[in-house]
């Protein structure tokens, strides 16, 4: 089989405007306020707070919060700290999207069972010092004054309590709402501003993988210590400069399912900024709208195929349905292919399939991989050509590029799957 040079994406070169036709439109599902700007915290401590101010603010009257799991929070606790997971205001999945916010009357249920009321000072902690979860909705719900600790439960040098706290329960109403979401009609407005700032807090794979066009890479864990504190503020300053993000720009922050866009949140505001805005459906929503467009961190990139095992005429691939999804993966001869960024994978994906991310069939020269290289990738997680392939991603260039390779090796029976799936296994939520 002679040499194929193919730039950006070939063979199947129909097949991208295929997806992108296929994928489904998915409108704004509940246009979200855009909130005035940040509260004003109490201008005598920061938001995350080393161990020392915790004490004192403590001392003050502030209220413990443990916004762990709460199988994490009884094996040890800062002694007082009352239970309120950031999972319970908040909706694992809903349409396919992950971790939004739950109803109100959920909120007000939670808060009230925490015992809390709309006049405390909260000190949060959770592992890390960026509970950006647990601080956004709480923040909402109209908490003017919240701190973090440094480092989490971790950074605690007292002894940790396994005792139960006795708690109250208040009567917590959501009065004076604060809300800083925004929907994905209000970024597609700002793509174009030169007074915004887009910035992505996914993991550097996920943002290769595919971004909101002129986003910026913050990966929120980069914010950290390896012992999980706050990064010195020059070091983070440092970052933001090189990504052209200040303070007298609007920044809106997002990520796959709006953590890690909630972890940039705190970071930012922790350093004084205030104009925030998040984009809490993220990816999840962005990536299902063809009409909205997206940008690989990548230039041209050549395949460069010798010794193919297949031809690339089979048929036309069919695009599936949630439901035909489901039915056929209880089949051992289908596999579900998931080409997304391995992180992207690990927060969250469809029950039972693996994970071969595109851009792991590309050496460093942007050229395909040998076809024993290739098969070997496959092979490792049961991907066979005497299986039916379905394919899962978000974007028609990814989902070409796959179709693409896998046509190459021979795969006759590859088929696409690219809208919401209701029962991810959210990696999240298995945090505890």
């Amino acid at each position: 089989m002679p040499i194929q040079s193919v730039k950006n994406v070939l063979l199947a070169g129909t097949i991208s405007m295929l997806a992108l036709s296929a994928m489904p439109v998915v409108s704004t599902l509940v246009p979200a306020s855009v909130g005035s700007e940040a509260f004003a915290q109490d201008a005598a401590y920061p938001i995350i707070v080393n161990e020392q101010q915790f004490k004192e603010l403590a001392d003050k009257g502030a209220k413990v919060v443990d916004s762990r799991q709460a199988a994490a929070f009884e094996r040890g606790h800062i002694p007082s700290a009352v239970n309120l997971p950031w999972a319970k205001l908040n909706v694992s999945e809903r349409d396919g999207i992950r971790n939004e916010f739950a109803e109100d009357k959920v909120f007000e249920e939670v808060i009230s069972s925490a015992g809390l009321k709309a006049d405390d000072t909260l000190l949060i902690y959770d592992t890390n010092s960026l509970p950006g979860r647990a601080f956004i909705a709480l923040e909402y719900a109209g908490f003017k004054n919240i701190h973090v600790l440094d480092g989490g439960v971790g950074a605690y040098s007292g002894e940790l309590s396994t005792e139960p706290v006795q708690v109250t329960k208040s009567d917590f109403k959501l009065v004076d709402k604060h809300d800083v979401r925004v929907d994905k009609a209000y970024v597609e407005s700002k793509l174009r501003s030169q007074d915004t700032v887009i910035v992505d807090g996914r993991q550097a794979d996920a943002f290769v993988d595919g971004h909101i066009p002129g986003a910026k890479s913050l990966v929120a864990s980069s914010l950290l210590t390896k012992d999980s504190k706050i990064q010195p503020e020059e070091v983070i300053s440092n970052l933001l400069a090189s990504r052209g993000i200040d303070k007298s720009k609007e920044i809106l922050s997002y990520c796959g399912s709006g953590v890690a866009a909630a972890n940039n949140y705190i970071a930012l505001r922790n350093l004084g900024y205030t104009n925030i805005r998040l984009y809490d459906e993220s990816w999840d929503e962005w990536s299902r709208d063809p009409k909205a467009g997206q940008s690989l961190a990548l230039g041209n990139y050549t395949f460069g195929v010798g010794e193919a095992s297949g031809d690339a005429g089979q048929g036309q691939p069919h695009f599936l349905t949630e439901a035909q999804v489901k039915d056929l993966a209880k089949d051992p001869k289908v596999v579900v292919v998931d080409v997304r960024s391995p992180s992207d994978y690990s927060a969250g994906q469809i029950p039972g399939s693996v994970n071969v991310f595109w851009d792991s069939t590309l050496d460093e020269n942007r050229v395909l991989k040998t076809p024993e290289a290739l098969k070997q990738i496959y092979s490792e997680v049961g991907v066979t050509p005497d299986k039916r392939v379905i394919l899962f991603t978000r974007g028609g260039v990814q989902l070409t590029h796959s179709y693409t390779v896998l046509s190459l090796l021979g795969f006759k029976n590859v088929d696409f799957f690219t809208g919401k799936f209701e029962g991810w296994e959210n990696g999240a939520l298995k945090k505890g």
